[in-house]
């Protein structure tokens, strides 16, 4: 971790008050080593887009084999993002698509689940052994996400200007429960499944050479 660790000895029989204020000091001292470290990999990852941007103008070959931006680690997303910002800046200048996607698209989580799955099937679609027509189809997708880019771009965020989603709306903390309460709820209305019965000839079933002798 970045920065000097935190020490402050104290006293065996220090009052509580002292005690808090020294815990309080070492959590401030951890954030601030986390911040630190954030601000390194973020110096990092601009630094690797700016290069691989300089090397090339299309995107890059291939995709990532992990996609799923939840179980990522740190090394697998820094791949996924380098990838993905590579992809989507030259879908921009290919496409023009400033007026459907904001500069802050990284921003915006659900844009940034839709451009993931629209850059993996683009390059699905123009692999040599890829159907004929794939490409076309592909095109017919990025048209409907497009649509959808829109629509994910509730506030209307403008040259570069991010506007955080607002968030006061939000989902009750027992939502989960309940969902389970209304989930058993139907599943207590649907008929359970009769067990399978054997045909004849299988064994414990009287028939033609399934009988004992």
């Amino acid at each position: 971790m970045t920065g000097e660790p935190f020490a402050f000895d104290l006293p065996d029989d220090a009052p509580p008050d002292l005690r808090a204020a020294a815990l309080l000091g070492a959590g401030l001292a951890e954030v601030r080593g986390m911040l630190a470290d954030l601000a390194e990999a973020h110096v990092a990852l601009s630094r690797q887009v700016a290069e691989q941007h300089q090397q090339r103008e299309g995107p890059a070959a291939g995709a990532p084999t992990q996609l799923r931006w939840s179980q990522l680690d740190r090394p697998g997303a820094t791949a996924l993002w380098l990838w993905l910002i590579d992809w989507v800046g030259w879908l921009n200048r290919r496409f023009g698509l400033t007026a459907d996607l904001p500069a802050c698209w990284p921003a915006h989580p659900p844009m940034v689940e839709e451009l993931t799955a629209l850059a993996a099937a683009w390059h699905a679609a123009y692999d040599p052994r890829a159907h004929p027509e794939s490409p076309l189809r592909w095109l017919e997708n990025f048209a409907r996400t497009r649509q959808r880019l829109r629509g994910w771009d509730v506030n209307r965020c403008r040259n570069g200007t991010h506007i955080p989603p607002a968030t006061d709306l939000a989902w009750p903390d027992g939502w989960r429960d309940t969902a389970l309460d209304t989930a058993h709820a139907d599943l207590a209305g649907r008929p359970i499944p009769a067990a399978p019965q054997p045909t004849a000839g299988e064994p414990g079933v009287a028939g033609a050479g399934g009988g004992p002798s």
